[in-house]
């Protein structure tokens, strides 16, 4: 398999790296978009050619639980956006956490993880990590005490989201990020809420970067998908879990590497198309988080001033407790997920049906306005005091605020709000 040339320049702005940055034309074919490796298997030159790839010590590919041309393509661009050292990518955001706990942490170590949490999130590690004998500490992720009286001589990770989902808090990266590496602890952070567009996580302090590429990155709900990405700021020789990274084999890539044998041992790998659908919907990634924050906010301030709800969180209301953090950490805007409250279940219930435009539907960053009620369907399986800890009540709805133009989101609330 021959490889591709690479486009690569430090100095383009995002916009231009998110368009042409990772790879350039295809070597064989002079395809301008990465071609679609749609193939389980490749084969090599010779039996020494296909051992060296085997082996890591010659360039190519020879399954597609492994590695996958299109795939890697999909990894070369988004680590560019992040600035990172190497990302892989996975089949799905969960995959993602999945592959990156289990890469740092195994039976009788213990994680420190964000109370604001996607449900799904939650469940994964209230099940599959804690029945594999990894404990974990659920903590605030804005109250940097109960982080410091959380770590322990075995905890090997940090995770928060970015933007707690669906409570919408804000942690401070950069205090979280130096109370970890303090401990000597990495501190993973879900950007899925926001993108690398909105969040330079790096330039925080951040040490991993997970994304549900499914989201924003893909944008337009074709593909499911997940990426990994080691920012190059962790010094992994001080890592002390097990199973121990292979330092002296892979350097400052061992925790890249690690993350590679979980996807292909545990077999979530990407699927080519996905990986093509991805990067597509890559390159038109900032001019869309530009539309979803520009429009987000508009809504967010006509909804905070209707008699009719109860209560707007969006981080970019000055009502926002973190609203002066916001402002620092997402200097592009705050994206498009907002959440709004009724007063009670039969409101909210009535809002959404009585939607004519905006989807009922559990996605987010899609190019469609969406709305669900997470109570009784992300987390219906939650206590109610865990309910509660994510900011989740009976009243509460989930907007993904799309791109349609603004006049029609707003006319289909007016109409909407009119049913109440």
């Amino acid at each position: 398999m021959a490889k591709q040339h690479t486009h690569q320049n430090n100095e383009w702005c995002f916009e231009t790296q998110a368009i042409h940055s990772g790879f350039g034309p295809d070597s064989e074919s002079g395809a301008s978009k990465s071609p679609i490796y749609q193939s389980t298997a490749f084969c090599a030159e010779s039996a020494e050619d296909l051992e060296n790839i085997f082996k890591g010590q010659s360039y190519g590919f020879y399954y597609s639980r492994v590695s996958n041309p299109t795939v890697a393509n999909l990894e070369s661009r988004v680590n560019v956006l992040h600035r990172g050292i190497g990302t892989v990518a996975v089949a799905s955001g969960m995959a993602a956490i999945t592959a990156m706990i289990f890469a740092l942490a195994s039976a009788g170590d213990h994680i420190i993880v964000s109370k604001s949490l996607f449900g799904s999130t939650y469940y994964l590690i209230d099940g599959l990590i804690k029945n594999s004998g990894i404990s974990a500490t659920f903590v605030n992720p804005t109250n940097l005490s109960e982080y410091v009286d959380a770590i322990s001589e075995k905890t090997r990770l940090i995770f928060v989201e970015a933007l707690g989902n669906p409570k919408l808090d804000i942690p401070d990266i950069k205090s979280v990020s130096a109370l970890a590496m303090s401990a000597g602890i990495p501190l993973v952070v879900d950007n899925t809420f926001v993108s690398p567009y909105l969040l330079d996580a790096r330039s925080l302090g951040a040490h991993v970067v997970i994304n549900a590429t499914t989201k924003y990155l893909c944008g337009g709900n074709s593909a499911v998908g997940g990426t990994i990405t080691d920012l190059g700021q962790f010094d992994w020789r001080q890592h002390r879990g097990t199973p121990v990274l292979e330092m002296e084999k892979f350097g400052q890539n061992a925790f890249v590497a690690a993350v590679k044998k979980v996807r292909s041992n545990s077999g979530a790998a990407l699927s080519p198309q996905n990986a093509f659908l991805t990067l597509a919907g890559i390159e038109t990634l900032a001019i869309r988080m530009n539309q979803h924050a520009k429009s987000a906010q508009s809504i967010a301030q006509y909804l905070a001033a209707h008699p009719k709800v109860n209560d707007v969180v969006y981080p970019g209301l000055k009502t926002h407790p973190q609203y002066d953090l916001g402002k620092r950490q997402f200097p592009n805007g705050c994206g498009g997920m907002m959440t709004i409250r009724m007063g009670n279940k039969d409101n909210a219930y009535r809002l959404i049906d009585a939607f004519k435009l905006i989807d009922n539907s559990v996605n987010l960053g899609d190019s469609r306005t969406l709305a669900i009620c997470p109570a009784e369907t992300i987390y219906r399986h939650l206590t109610p005091e865990a309910r509660e800890s994510a900011g989740v009540y009976d009243d509460l709805i989930r907007l993904s605020i799309g791109l349609e133009h603004i006049t029609d989101i707003l006319g289909d609330f007016d109409h909407a709000l009119e049913c109440i």
